[in-house]
């Protein structure tokens, strides 16, 4: 039998099962297949059937070392769900963090047997949505090398970064004149981080 796969790297993504998560790591899963990785991209068993019934049972048929794998929400579906409604996001966020951890293990190692079986190659490396706490624990475990990803934008990212501040400044919760006050603290942010940052870049790469 072929070493191939043995050779090759092998990255298990998985999103938070939202479709602004999905969509930027499926990007990504793209990019590391078109860089010679094998790819295995974990939904959760509702979305799955959600993006099959959307693109047809034979939409991915044909890809080459990039193999989707699924595991459960652990939420119970509403009666009369077709499988095409948005999930409560509450309760999607309490059931990932108590249910997830036990199925995601069991993928795993149902990868490395078939990994040892010479049927894929082993998994080198995990690539996990930020608000997925639970691969870094199994990462942990598996003594396996894990990338954290942040799929929000920018202005997501900036918000988040300053919540300590902005609590500090008394700028949130909101109250009174606080939303102009918050705004005109953000546009502060968005100056210094962004024009100033982008100046600087030029003018150390222009006198570099």
């Amino acid at each position: 039998m072929s070493n191939f796969p043995e050779r090759k790297p092998h990255a298990v993504l998985i999103p938070y099962p939202l479709q602004g998560h999905i969509n930027p790591m499926f990007r990504l899963a793209k990019l590391l297949h078109l860089r010679g990785f094998h790819i295995t991209f974990v939904n959760t068993e509702y979305n799955h059937k959600r993006l099959l019934k959307s693109r047809g049972p034979n939409a991915f048929d044909g890809f080459t070392d990039f193999r989707f794998e699924t595991i459960p929400d652990g939420l119970t579906p509403m009666d009369g769900d077709d499988g095409d409604a948005t999930q409560d996001l509450i309760s999607l966020r309490e059931s990932i963090r108590k249910n997830c951890i036990q199925p995601f293990r069991e993928l795993l190692a149902k990868l490395n047997d078939s990994a040892k079986a010479g049927l894929i190659s082993s998994v080198t490396c995990l690539v996990s949505d930020c608000i997925m706490p639970f691969t870094t624990q199994v990462a942990e475990e598996l003594a396996i090398p894990i990338v954290i990803l942040f799929p929000s934008s920018a202005c997501s990212f900036l918000s988040i970064l300053h919540f300590r501040v902005l609590i500090e400044k008394g700028l949130i919760p909101l109250k009174g004149n606080g939303l102009c006050s918050f705004f005109s603290y953000l546009r502060e942010c968005i100056y210094i981080y962004i024009y100033q940052g982008f100046k600087n870049k030029v003018y150390n790469r222009d006198i570099g």
